[in-house]
């Protein structure tokens, strides 16, 4: 079939202004304290753009990040824009950052990190699955559940079982009491489950049981996206599963 080039004009025309209108917001950063800051940057999800957390930790030996902006390997201005933040206001250089699973929004700026001389870690799996999705591999040095300390940071990096992802692990501030509970916890602010290509929906609420086990004491949640709360994100994350695992019976 031939279609005229007035209507193909007008498709072109009409598909450039949609993809203009669709715009990525700049990077945001909220304290929580004066050591800790969540960096928020924006990625495409069903043609809308969505924010995705991360943190910004400041040390008395440089900054940790945990998670990359949401980038792809061959464009990374937003983990390029939090480099340039943290010298812009913290001037301190970033030391570490610690990717909780292997998805463009906590992986895909580990080449921009690399090459600002950033070591970027994980679990040998998300290290694995990261180059499956068509990233640089982290270093895959993480054990399932490890703390470390970095200029007087404790920081404890800890996989509480499969949910979002096969990979996903959680990161725990205990001097600060703040827990980045990455996509594998739901934003009080969520109605929907979001991605699930690679969940594993008959493990995700125990993983979140185990997560009010481990980190009950937790003042601030961070989700992976949209806004944090404290602890209600986990029962609200246990909702959610439960009725999307409704729907499905």
């Amino acid at each position: 079939m031939r279609f005229p080039v007035t209507l193909l004009l007008s498709f072109f025309i009409g598909y450039v202004a949609f993809a203009q209108s669709v715009q990525k917001p700049k990077l945001m950063v909220t304290p929580l304290n004066e050591r800790v800051y969540v960096h928020t940057t924006y990625g495409l999800y069903q043609n809308e753009a969505v924010p995705s957390n991360g943190l910004i930790i400041k040390t008395d030996d440089g900054v940790v990040l945990v998670d990359t902006g949401w980038d792809t390997d061959s464009v990374a201005d937003n983990t390029q824009q939090i480099l340039q933040w943290v010298k812009d206001n913290l001037h301190q250089p970033v030391r570490l950052c610690i990717a909780t699973h292997a998805h463009g929004d906590r992986v895909g700026g580990t080449g921009a990190l690399r090459k600002a001389r950033v070591r970027v870690v994980s679990t040998p799996l998300t290290a694995k699955n990261s180059v499956k999705e068509g990233y640089p591999a982290p270093e895959g040095i993480l054990p399932s559940d490890t703390t470390f300390t970095i200029g007087g940071e404790p920081i404890r990096c800890y996989f509480p079982g499969e949910g979002h992802t096969r990979d996903n692990i959680v990161v725990y501030l205990p001097n600060q009491q703040i827990l980045h509970g990455g996509c594998l916890v739901k934003s009080v602010a969520a109605f929907g489950m979001g991605f699930l290509g690679d969940a594993n929906l008959s493990e995700w609420g125990n993983t979140i049981r185990n997560v009010k086990t481990q980190f009950g004491k937790a003042r601030i949640i961070v989700p992976g996206h949209e806004e944090w709360s404290d602890v209600k994100s986990l029962d609200h994350t246990l909702k959610l599963i439960d009725n999307y695992l409704a729907t499905k019976k």
